[in-house]
């Protein structure tokens, strides 16, 4: 029963979600509708297009079919025929990813059965309004493909859960996982390094996409401004349009940094930018393209040098906490290349794949074919960040030392890091128990207690020269109950000089038992 009440409740969570999206994106086109339009019209057409670009957020494809007028607006003969949006505005789905990511981290803490339960009904609720949107957004003009609809807003949601759960059951998961594959301890390191390199240095490198395009807009602000008065857009609709730029800028920034890895991108057919040159020719009307310098400068193959500086710093970093030599386990330089190369392989992976993802048709006729070549990005950028990483790992640490002290072995979860974060863990905490045992304090040797305090041993019993001495604190003292003395019997032993008489029972044979006899050692 808990299972169907976690699978309900995240069901509810992620349908709210991508319907607060899409009633967002619907109150901002009622806005312009109202404030621009004066309520003229039929308001289906603004949740029609609402709906629409919820759905493009999302990666769905759009197919267009314009009429006579909208035609002869656009001002090309090619928009007369059927086309389609591919180009995905992936600011709007970045924020479904990150609120189920949230999502996620929640439903981190239930067992994984249930989590993985309350997963899929996350997704398929998601993916059932986004079925539904498109469903009520069919007409003529403009027709959201329906497949694509429920596939992918479920895709995106899925993810966001999926990542945020294996995040935090990872270490579970690797643990089973160790059992089969196992690796040597001489290739642990190393491999550790390429896989954190690899994703530092593609995250790098869209980093000098983000810096690339914000430095294109401050330098050509004039531009964007004259785009800006030609399209004749109210105060509202260039806050409108501003809401366009922040959907459109992740694929941007990925522009940018293939734009800065050398390949470029292009925004038609048989159009190219990049450092080497521009071609350009019709483009849309849109601000985040004022960018776009039509000249290409000779300094602009100076850029090309920031992804290398940008992966040299992500492997010098690598070497000081990763790759640091020790006395026991310098390193050797076979390590070093597979740090560096394997990194720039994962890291021209993981560009090429954001490539593919930002490129699609934005128009008609020479427009279907927008965005970087994701093959090119994915090998320059393999090779670039490749180098850097290299160059980065061997500057970054002293020298390369001998070969590494070979080990027993090890598993997967130290080759991602994680046992050797554990054992860290466990050698502070058995630190941290040491260093509570040695700064125990030891009471000084004191004179003797009163004898109301302290029962002495039988007279018979021999002294025991060698027992430790233990300290008995003052709360004990305090707690510890006064024994009456008891009258021994007519020629029972005499006491010592030092103790007092002992306390014995009727008998003569036996102590009395007091409560300091638990604590003093026989």
């Amino acid at each position: 029963m808990r299972r169907v009440w976690a699978g309900i409740g995240q069901a509810v969570e992620s349908a709210a979600i991508a319907a607060v999206g899409l009633v967002l994106c619907a109150l901002v086109l009622l806005a312009v509708w109202g404030v621009d339009g004066g309520f003229a019209g039929d308001p289906l057409v603004q949740w029609r297009i609402a709906a629409d670009a919820w759905l493009v957020g999302h990666g769905v494809d759009l197919s267009l079919q314009l009429g006579r007028d909208a035609v002869i607006a656009v001002g090309i003969e090619a928009a007369s025929r059927p086309f389609a949006i591919t180009l995905g505005a992936w600011g709007i789905g970045l924020i479904t990813l990150w609120l189920h990511w949230r999502s996620g981290r929640r439903l981190a803490e239930l067992p994984i059965l249930d989590a993985g339960i309350a997963t899929l009904c996350g997704a398929l609720a998601t993916g059932t309004v986004g079925l539904l949107a498109a469903v009520s957004a069919q007409h003529p003009i403009a027709s959201p493909d329906l497949a694509q609809a429920f596939a992918l807003p479920a895709l995106v949601a899925l993810v966001g859960m999926a990542a945020a759960i294996v995040r935090v059951h990872g270490h579970d998961w690797l643990d089973a996982a160790s059992r089969a594959l196992t690796i040597e301890d001489r290739w642990m390191r190393p491999i550790r390094a390429a896989l954190r390199t690899g994703a530092g240095g593609a995250v790098a490198v869209l980093g000098v996409g983000g810096l690339v395009l914000g430095v294109g807009l401050f330098t050509r602000f004039a531009e964007g401004l004259l785009v800006m008065e030609s399209l004749q857009v109210t105060h509202l609709g260039a806050f409108v349009l501003f809401l366009l730029q922040l959907a459109l800028a992740p694929v941007a920034i990925v522009w940018a940094a293939a734009w800065a890895i050398g390949p470029g991108f292009m925004i038609g057919t048989g159009s190219h930018v990049s450092p080497l040159g521009t071609d350009l020719g019709p483009i849309p009307a849109m601000p985040l393209l004022s960018a776009i310098d039509p000249e290409a400068a000779p300094w602009m193959l100076a850029v090309v040098a920031l992804p290398v500086v940008a992966a040299v710093v992500v492997g010098a970093l690598a070497r000081q906490t990763i790759l640091a030599g020790e006395p026991s386990g310098p390193v050797h330089w076979w390590e070093l290349a597979i740090a560096g190369v394997g990194g720039g392989v994962l890291a021209g992976a993981l560009l090429g794949l954001a490539a593919m993802l930002s490129s699609g048709s934005i128009g008609p006729g020479r427009l279907a074919e927008a965005g970087p070549d994701a093959v090119l990005v994915a090998a320059w950028g393999a090779l670039e960040v490749g180098v850097g990483l290299l160059i980065g790992l061997v500057v970054g640490g002293r020298g390369v030392g001998s070969l590494a002290r070979e080990g027993e072995g090890s598993t997967i979860r130290e080759v991602l890091g994680l046992r050797a974060g554990r054992d860290a863990a466990d050698a502070s905490a058995g630190g941290a128990d040491a260093d509570a045992q040695e700064t125990r304090p030891v009471a000084p040797l004191a004179e003797p207690a009163p004898a109301s305090l302290v029962t002495a041993e039988p007279a018979t019993a021999e002294p025991q020269e060698s027992s430790p001495v233990v300290a008995v604190s003052i709360e004990d003292q305090v707690q510890t109950q006064a024994v009456d003395p008891v009258d021994a019997p007519a020629g029972g032993a005499e006491a010592t000089d030092d103790l007092p008489e002992p306390q014995r029972g009727g008998d003569g044979a036996h102590p009395i038992p007091s409560a300091d006899d638990d604590e003093r050692p026989r």
